[in-house]
Formats: C-alpha cells, sequence, structure tokens
C-alpha cells in the first residue's frame, strides 16, 4: 500500500514537471520590442554612440524605435515609445553594439515598419539593405517597407495623434491603400520584396513623407531590380493601379462638361480589367480592356437634379470619364515605360510569359531595352449605376 502511494506521488510530482507550461517565461518588461527601423546616412560628425569598427566605414546610422512599458499606477506619458542610434556599415553589428545601450534584450519579431532614406539608397541597392532583415528568424515577412526623401529617423520619432505606438500607427497607414489610389501599398512587404529580388523583378515601395508635423503616404519609390530610379507621382501610381487593377475603390475626378471651373467626381466600386498581350507577325503589343461600375460621388457647380436624370448627360459623363481614365494610364506609362524606363513590378513581363511563353523565350535577355518600345492600346467603359441624389 505504502509503495502505490510512493508510486503515486512520484506520477503527480513527474506530471506536474512535464505540464508546466512557462519554465523559460520571460516578462514583457524585460525585453524591448522594437516596433520600427530608420536607416539614414550617418552624419559627418563622430556620434557619442558608435563604436569602434575594425573594417569598413561609418556609412549608415540605423535608429530603433523600442516601445516603452509602463506600470499600471503610473501616469501615462505623451509618448510610449523611445529611439535608440547607432552608426556603422553592418546593420546587424551595429544592433548588437546598441545593447550598450540598453539595459533589456531587443526583440525584433513586433517589427512594423523599416523606413529607409533615399539618400543611402542612392549609393547601395535595396537588397543589400535588407539583406539582415531577411536572414534574420525573428523578422516577419509582413513588416512594411517605406522609402522617404528627407530623414528617416524623423518619420519613425513621430507622435501619432491617436497616442498608438508610433510604429504600429505607421503600419497601418498602409492598410486602406486599395481605397486610396494615390498610395503603391499592393504587395510592397517585406516577404513580397524578398520574393522580387529572387525572380530579378522589379520593386515599388510606397513613399512616406513627413510635412509639418503630418506625416503621409504618397506616390511610390521605383526600383529597377533593387537599384533606386526615383519618385512617381501620385496621379502616375493612380493611372498604375488602374491600369493593372489593384485598386478596389478609386475616386475620379474631371472637369465637369456643363459647368468648366468646375468638377465632377465618379466613385468607382467595381471593375473588370485585363492586361493582354499580343504578338503578330514578331511584333508585340499590350491591350488593356477596362469596365468600370460606379457612382456619382459628387458635383460642383450649376448641375440641378433634373440633369443628374436625363440619360444623354450621364452618357456624356460616362464618355467623358473614360476618356479621363485613359489619360491617366497613358501618363502613367509615360512616366514608368519612357521616363524611368521601368517595368512596374515587372507585370508585362510575367503576362508575356504566362500568355506566349515562346515569344519570351526570345526576348527575355533584351526585355529591358525592347519593354519601352512596345506599344499599348487602352480601351475604357464607364457605367454610372447610382447618382447618389435624394429628395
Amino acid at each position: 500500500m505504502a509503495k502505490k502511494k510512493w508510486i503515486s506521488c512520484l506520477l503527480i510530482i513527474c506530471t506536474c514537471i512535464v505540464t508546466a507550461g512557462c519554465w523559460d517565461m520571460r516578462e514583457l518588461q524585460d525585453r524591448n520590442f522594437v516596433l520600427a527601423v530608420a536607416i539614414d546616412k550617418a552624419d559627418e560628425v563622430k556620434e557619442v554612440e558608435t563604436f569602434v569598427q575594425p573594417h569598413g566605414t561609418k556609412r549608415y546610422r540605423v535608429s530603433l524605435q523600442i516601445l516603452k512599458f509602463a506600470s499600471g499606477g503610473e501616469q501615462r506619458e505623451e509618448t510610449n515609445t523611445f529611439i535608440k542610434s547607432n552608426t556603422g556599415e553592418s546593420i546587424f553589428e551595429m544592433v548588437r553594439d546598441m545593447l550598450g545601450q540598453n539595459s533589456k534584450s531587443l526583440w525584433f519579431e513586433h517589427i512594423q515598419v523599416i523606413v529607409i532614406s533615399d539618400a543611402v539608397l542612392k549609393e547601395v541597392g535595396l537588397s543589400e539593405i535588407l539583406d539582415f532583415f531577411k536572414r534574420d528568424a525573428e523578422m516577419r515577412s509582413r513588416i512594411k517597407i517605406y522609402v522617404t526623401s528627407g530623414k528617416a529617423q524623423s518619420i519613425i520619432e513621430f507622435t501619432p495623434p491617436s497616442k498608438e505606438p508610433g510604429g504600429v500607427y505607421l503600419a497601418n497607414i498602409i492598410r486602406l491603400h486599395n481605397k486610396n489610389i494615390h498610395v503603391a501599398g499592393a504587395r510592397t512587404d517585406l516577404g513580397y520584396t524578398i520574393q522580387y529580388f529572387d525572380n530579378n523583378s522589379n520593386v515599388l515601395l510606397p513613399r512616406i513623407e513627413m510635412a509639418d508635423k503630418v506625416v503621409k503616404l504618397s506616390g511610390s519609390a521605383v526600383f529597377k531590380k533593387d537599384k533606386f530610379i526615383g519618385y512617381a507621382d501620385e496621379y502616375a501610381v493612380a493611372g498604375l493601379k488602374i491600369m493593372l487593377g489593384t485598386e478596389k475603390s478609386a475616386v475620379v475626378t474631371m472637369d465637369s462638361p456643363k459647368t468648366p471651373g468646375h468638377q465632377v467626381i465618379f466613385e468607382l466600386f467595381r471593375h473588370d480589367t485585363r492586361l493582354t498581350p499580343h504578338v503578330e507577325k514578331g511584333v508585340i503589343y499590350y491591350t488593356v480592356d477596362i469596365t468600370m461600375y460606379g457612382n456619382i460621388g459628387e458635383l460642383q457647380g450649376d448641375i440641378s437634379l433634373n440633369d443628374t436624370l436625363d440619360p444623354e448627360y450621364l452618357r456624356i459623363l460616362e464618355v467623358a470619364f473614360a476618356e479621363e481614365i485613359k489619360r491617366n494610364i497613358y501618363y502613367a506609362e509615360k512616366v514608368f515605360k519612357k521616363d524611368m524606363k521601368v517595368d512596374p513590378v515587372s507585370s508585362f513581363a510575367s503576362k508575356l510569359k504566362a500568355h506566349e511563353p515562346n515569344t519570351w523565350e526570345q526576348v527575355q535577355d533584351q526585355w529591358d531595352e525592347l519593354y519601352p518600345t512596345i506599344p499599348l492600346y487602352v480601351s475604357v467603359n464607364v457605367s454610372i449605376r447610382n447618382i447618389g441624389s435624394h429628395k
């Protein structure tokens, strides 16, 4: 009987040991969670936080936005993050050296955004900058990547009016890109960007700027493979998104056909878009066929309810909106194809490879030279389904 009790006690003890959940638990307050990373060119002057570097030069300044934990009884501060910086050439080495500035380990599992200054990208390729992030197992593939023409550190130092952590705020402002036609936000995460590199494709990343204490996404940074080419403005990005069908909703404006100097606004809510390559007698060309459905979102000027109830006037608006959308697409074609000579995210190449594989085999080695010469023909049909009027 005593032996059975002894065995039972041993089983209970063993069970408790095996089922103990957090034997290596570390409290949240014992970790420094990195929410955002900014990468700038290093300053000319020697900074106090730098370190003796046996190889390379003080090429970059890396700044980390770290979440600040407060105990329950403490009063809420104006900011809930703080910034740590370092200068060097190896991002990995700079991050490790920053442990000398912190009393806790740095954790990158919850990093939200990477902001890169174009001053850095004008000197080195994007893939070199992101090499550390793609190799580290802690990094998430959904990290957002932004490019700025100013100081990247200033972007992550921004304090959101919502008082949420800055890194979280910066990551969330891209979430509605499919409703904001001016922002290139589709497939711009770290994971997709690395896939583009692996496939030797071109890359578009959102542009972010700060002006008068306001942070705003607008336009796109354009990369040929991993080389920074320049920026595409909002109108070019809008035309590209319409052409590729990556927008879910859009607002299209044009001058009123009836009252010049005033605007009519079309709200897109559904579209069918087909970008198709064609090869005839060895000549390559593309067609874009778009059918759009939407509402009249806003009318300016002296336009009465009776005008919008007139089918003939609505047809005039539909044709005018279709022409405006065609102008937008051709503007995007000019910016990307003729000015920058870049196939955006290699979308035209991938279409030709899928539809005409034999032709692609023949031209793939000369694609960069051939692409700017390939014609594009655009056909747009707009259907106004609702005028939005009420009594």
